[in-house]
């Protein structure tokens, strides 16, 4: 779903299980050459909070990753990272936000350069796992 307009079924299924913590998964599909941070930020930030506002404890914002193929032609690498880089500034003010700690194109993404790899997927979940650490105690971290 996009944050934008978020599928209140798909929410409302999610909050019955009366989770303590959420973490909100950012693809990047929808964004393009024309696209503002800050609007897109405030989308996040408004889902959140609704997220928040029903009870969740904790909120985690897993932080947009890099990706090697737009369907926008006017989109390059080095604005999606520095549109990626603003959203995550920007939220990070509010919820805390987890980034891959390193990427590599060519071990991280499918040949697609879209979706993320097995080895993509090691690394982006040991990426949120630092991020929870880093929230929780040790205690209080059953993975």
């Amino acid at each position: 779903m996009r944050a934008q307009r978020p599928h209140q079924q798909l929410l409302e299924r999610m909050l019955r299980w009366a989770p303590d913590v959420v973490i909100v998964v950012l693809g990047g599909n929808d964004i393009t050459s024309r696209c503002q941070p800050r609007d897109i930020s405030l989308d996040i930030l408004k889902l959140c909070r609704l997220v928040k506002a029903r009870g969740v404890a904790t909120v985690v914002v897993a932080g947009i990753c890099q990706r090697w193929a737009f369907c926008d032609n006017a989109l390059t690498s080095d604005r999606f990272t520095a549109i990626g880089s603003a959203i995550d500034r920007y939220v990070r003010r509010y919820f805390p936000v987890s980034s891959m700690v390193h990427v590599r194109e060519d071990v991280h993404w499918l040949s697609d350069g879209v979706h993320l790899s097995e080895e993509g997927m090691a690394e982006y979940m040991e990426s949120l796992r630092l991020k929870l650490a880093k929230i929780f105690k040790p205690k209080d971290l059953v993975l």
